[in-house]
């Protein structure tokens, strides 16, 4: 078998979207891989144990669960599915650890993880593979506005929260009721909330392209912690960020995954402690930085923000530029080119080999 085999396995549609620029540039380099979805119930997957890779591409630690819940052993490599690092949970389990190699999307998660593990070694600055379609997007503003009976004439806001619906009134697609006397609003649901989103009258990305079309499309993106806000921020489009109550995922909200913590117990207490979301709502945990770049309002305010937003586009242009470069890395259409040449290093040589730029 070539040095250059690899599975990347996903089981999410989040994890898809991360995966499949990657995937679809190792095939364009003529590697010898493949793009498995690994469900709940191992009778409808289409590979066996024996035929499964030795090193493994994932960006969650479910499809490594599964497959190992069926026998394999072998080693993998983690890219990261999102550019969030607001979340309570990057970092925070053993698999982080473990992995032989870890891309973060931008130097904020490097930082991250030396606070968390200063002894962590397998971790490299690789960007978010999503963000090269992102780049290479063009899109027809008419012919989307008519498609979705949207003014283009007008500012076109997009509201695209994170997950949490399910669990809480207050978060996710549910605010989407502040925007309803709003003109020329587009609703793109987080994946994990796709099932509300026909009560919302939300869009649901076509699978090829996700919410590339409707960032480029938008005037104006509201969002909350969700790593739209930086994606949105590439492209240099004003943003609101909405300040709530709690946000699935942060701190001080309860981890509602039963998986073993790395970090250790009293860390995770102070740094619940410490969390004040009516002071700080966007603080990074474990790091003394705030991840905003963008109006902060309440949702029930978001009717005299957003053309506040819209007039002061401007005012948070530097903290834009700031955050994509810290969240995000080398936004030129070349992150799966870069991130693949170093898993190449790291599968010919065993080394993990930080590229800054290639030609």
């Amino acid at each position: 078998m070539s040095l250059l085999s690899l599975d990347f396995l996903w089981s999410s549609t989040k994890e898809f979207f991360s995966l499949k620029p990657l995937y679809d540039e190792a095939l364009k380099q003529k590697w010898n891989v493949r793009f498995l979805r690994v469900r709940r119930n191992i009778f409808r997957n289409y590979f066996t144990l024996n035929n499964l890779s030795s090193i493994l591409v994932i960006s969650h630690d479910t499809p490594l669960k599964r497959v190992k819940k069926i026998g394999w052993e072998g080693k993998y490599i983690y890219v990261e599915h999102g550019l969030g690092a607001i979340k309570y949970w990057t970092y925070k389990y053993p698999f982080f650890h473990n992995a032989e190699l870890l891309f973060y999307p931008g130097k904020v998660f490097k930082r991250k993880m030396e606070a968390i593990n200063p002894k962590f070694r397998n971790g490299l600055i690789g960007g978010y593979p999503k963000m090269d379609i992102l780049y290479k997007t063009k899109i027809n503003r008419e012919s989307l506005c008519e498609k979705y009976g949207l003014n283009p004439r007008n500012p076109i806001i997009l509201f695209a929260p994170t997950w949490g619906g399910k669990y809480n009134n207050e978060c996710g697609i549910h605010n989407l009721k502040y925007l309803k006397n709003v003109e020329n609003v587009i609703s793109i649901p987080h994946p994990a909330d796709y099932k509300m989103a026909k009560r919302y009258n939300s869009i649901i990305p076509q699978k090829a392209d996700g919410i590339n079309n409707f960032l480029h499309l938008a005037d104006l993106v509201i969002s909350d912690v969700s790593s739209v806000l930086a994606e949105a921020s590439f492209l240099d489009k004003p943003v609101i960020q909405l300040k709530l109550k709690r946000y699935p995922g942060c701190f001080p909200e309860k981890d509602k995954r039963k998986d073993q913590s790395w970090i250790d117990e009293e860390i995770l207490i102070k740094e619940n402690q410490l969390a004040d979301l009516n002071k700080r709502p966007f603080k990074i945990p474990f790091i003394d930085e705030d991840w905003v770049m963008g109006h902060i309002c309440k949702p029930k305010e978001l009717i005299n923000t957003i053309p506040l937003a819209l007039r002061e586009k401007d005012k948070f242009k530097d903290a834009r530029r700031y955050w994509t470069k810290q969240s995000g890395w080398k936004f030129d259409g070349k992150i799966c080119y870069r991130i693949l040449y170093m898993i190449k290093e790291f599968l010919i040589k065993g080394e993990r080999i930080q590229i800054e730029d290639i030609q």
